[in-house]
Order: structure tokens, then sequence, then C-alpha cells
């Protein structure tokens, strides 16, 4: 069964540190002063000739209720739960994997499976280094390799900040940045927190030991008038060039 891609990064990264004593959402706040609250209602792109389509429900406490996706002829439906301290997520049938860069077909998984560098003025990751598995023509093996991504974002708010508010992942996040007795997820909970980027990402070098570059994403939006991307061209560069084209809508 294919896997239906799509992003709630945060709980997919690895950090080598924490570096900053505010929670999530004071960060949030402070770099994006009267923002408009919006949630997502839908993500769509299309993905080796399939339509791809993610669902965001909500009760009439604008509270999310359920995600579910479809891939062709294959639907999906995630689960979470959440009891303020432990949060879980789990997909009928799917291993999903929950990660921007796939999103957008990037060939590497820097968000999934790095450890933060850097962080730029607006507190976004701007640097991971991460290893991954590469194919080797040559020798015919795949081999681990160590690389970095160098990421630039936008001055627009993070669009998915009011969907994870809403499914009440912002509260946890933010009560394990103010407790670290945490018992329950607390090393991932922690990690994800500091990975969730205030602005949303517009390009990401790949760079490999040597600091030769190995492929690079590109990313545009298209803004309404709320400031919130309604639809995003991808341009991936790396052994070939191609595109993808992602929607968004919110409610």
């Amino acid at each position: 069964m294919k896997k239906i891609n799509y992003f709630l990064s945060i709980f997919t990264i690895s950090f080598l540190t924490i570096s900053c004593g505010n929670s999530v959402s004071d960060d949030f706040d402070d770099m994006n002063q009267d923002v408009a609250k919006k949630r997502l209602k839908q993500i769509s792109t299309n993905q080796n000739g399939e339509d791809v389509a993610i669902n965001f429900s909500y009760d009439g406490n604008n509270k999310l209720t359920g995600i579910t996706g479809s891939q062709g002829a294959v639907s999906s439906a995630v689960q979470y739960t959440n009891t303020g301290d432990l949060l879980n997520v789990s997909a009928q049938g799917i291993n999903e994997t929950f990660n921007l860069e796939s999103l957008f077909q990037s060939p590497f998984h820097a968000y999934e499976l790095g450890q933060v560098v850097a962080y730029d003025d607006n507190r976004n990751p701007s640097k991971i280094s991460f290893q991954e598995e590469v194919y080797n023509y040559t020798t015919g093996q795949t081999e681990i390799v160590n690389l970095t991504a160098e990421i630039t974002y936008d001055t627009a708010p993070n669009m998915y900040f009011y969907t994870l508010e809403a499914a009440g992942i912002i509260e946890v996040l933010d009560k394990v940045q103010l407790d670290f007795s945490m018992n329950a997820q607390a090393t991932e909970l922690i990690k994800a927190s500091q990975l969730l980027p205030m602005n949303n990402p517009v390009k990401f070098v790949y760079k490999n030991n040597n600091g030769e570059i190995e492929a690079t994403l590109d990313i545009s939006y298209t803004y309404n008038q709320d400031n919130y991307p309604i639809n995003a061209i991808a341009l991936v560069n790396a052994e070939s060039s191609e595109t993808a084209a992602v929607n968004f809508s919110y409610e």
C-alpha cells in the first residue's frame, strides 16, 4: 500500500541542543504579531500521476477532530491521542511520514533525520546535520553518508501553526518546554519544540562532508490576503530536476 506523504514534521526531527527558554507560543507570537489564525482545511497535490488530498476536520470549538488522506484509490485516517503529556500518532494500514520535504518530493529528509546546528534570527532551524542512506551506483551498495541542509525562510507565519494548536500539540510542546521533568516522550517532544519553524521555508541546500552541493529544493508560494500560502511550487535539483505543486485551503 502506498504512502500518503504530508507534513506534521514536528514529530520526527532530532535536535542537538536545547537553546531557547521561551515557549513555542511565545516565540511564535513574538515573530508573528497580529497574525490571522487560520487552520488548514485541505492540502492537495499530485505525486507520480496520482492525486493526493489531506483533509482536516474540526468541531464547534475549533479543535481538530480528524485527519483523512487519499492517494488515488488508497485512503487513510490518522488517529492521534493527546493527554496533555503524551502524544501518539498512528494511521490505519499506512506507515505515514509527516515530512515537509517528502511533500515537495525532496531526495533527502533533513527534517526527519537531523540535528539542528544553527537557527536564524527568527528562531527557524537554518542548518541541520543528518545521515541518510544513499545508493552507490559504482559499488551497487547502499551507503550511509553525512549531509547538512541549509534552510532559508520567508517572513510569513508558519502555515501549520494554528492547525497544530487546534490539535493540542502546541499546548503539549509549551508544557514540555516549561517542565523538563516530564517522562512520557519528553525527549521527543523537547526535540520537536525546538524544530518548529516560525516561518515558511523557501530554500533547502543539501551539502556533503566536503561542502559540495548534492541537491537543492526551491519553493515559491502564492499568498492570500492573510499572508497564508494558497499554493506552492517546488523545484528539486538533484541528479535530475523536477517540480511539485501543492495547494492549501483554510478555515
